[in-house]
């Protein structure tokens, strides 16, 4: 996808927060337990968190313990609000306005790559390799991917109407298939579960580690 072209630019931060906060969706929501619940587990020392949109989750990181966190998001609409809201920690976050393929960090950075519901919408091969060479030895990638379903539309309609451009760009993989790439990168996949919201939409939670 050409950049100038990727639909992310055009979505407003309210409209994107607004989107999926609404009860119909509860992605939000969703997005922040699975990054609790991940930081708890792994405690990482060093965090990336590949699209992370206007920083939902942030509040669970301990600066104490990891001590260096990275945030990518394609719109710096979104990173923008984010350091205004983590004014206080600011300082401690480095974020990076750029396509997640097209960053170029050192090999071995990271103890915990995070990438919520972004797989939909990039190369999942090119990141699964890049994600492999910037995981230390004992890392984790820890990824959710929202699942096909025939039975529902793959962008809930809401009343944010800039949302709906997403779904002609939104590919959906089955768990299956994600593992299969992930291996085919040199990721084992460690654990993982499909776990069903309220809308009826099914997300498949899983995590990774370098072979």
């Amino acid at each position: 996808m050409n950049h100038s072209n990727n639909p992310w630019l055009s979505i407003p931060a309210a409209d994107y927060e607004a989107h999926m906060a609404s009860p119909e969706v509860g992605q939000l929501q969703f997005l922040n337990k699975v990054f609790k619940e991940t930081m708890a587990l792994r405690r990482p020392g060093s965090l990336l968190v590949a699209g992370c949109a206007t920083g939902n989750g942030f509040e669970h990181v301990d600066f104490a313990v990891t001590k260096r966190v990275v945030a990518v998001d394609i719109n710096p609409a979104y990173l923008i609000l984010l350091r205004e809201r983590f004014r206080n920690v600011a300082k401690r976050i480095e974020t990076v306005d750029k396509d997640i393929l097209a960053c170029g960090f050192e090999p071995a950075s990271f103890d915990l790559i995070f990438g919520g519901l972004i797989f939909e919408y990039i190369d999942a091969s090119a990141a699964l390799t890049r994600f492999r060479t910037w995981l230390k030895s004992d890392g984790i990638l820890a990824a959710v991917l929202q699942l096909p379903d025939d039975r529902l539309p793959k962008v809930t309609a809401t009343s944010f109407a800039s949302l709906w451009s997403l779904a002609p760009v939104m590919k959906l993989r089955t768990g299956e298939a994600f593992d299969a790439a992930a291996a085919t990168q040199g990721l084992v996949r460690v654990e993982a579960a499909v776990r069903c919201l309220t809308s009826g939409k099914r997300m498949y939670v899983a995590s990774y580690a370098p072979r």
